[in-house]
């Protein structure tokens, strides 16, 4: 466990039964977050796949090359 885990624990010790309240409430927020930016990104991941003819690095290389500065 990493040390700013550990001092987010000894700091949740000390808090009151309200204010744990209001971290679960906060975590759980974060939680829903995070799963829904995951569950919309596993629907878009891989829809272009097929449709370039080139590897991507090989594209953004390309047009690196191509700038002119």
């Amino acid at each position: 466990m990493s040390t700013n885990v550990q001092a987010i624990i000894n700091e949740i010790n000390t808090l009151q039964l309200q204010e744990l309240e209001i971290v679960r409430q906060e975590v759980n927020q974060k939680i829903k977050r995070l799963m829904r930016v995951e569950a919309i990104l596993s629907e878009v991941m891989g829809i272009g796949k097929g449709i370039w003819t080139q590897d991507a690095q090989e594209y953004v290389n390309d047009l690196r090359e191509d700038r002119i500065f």
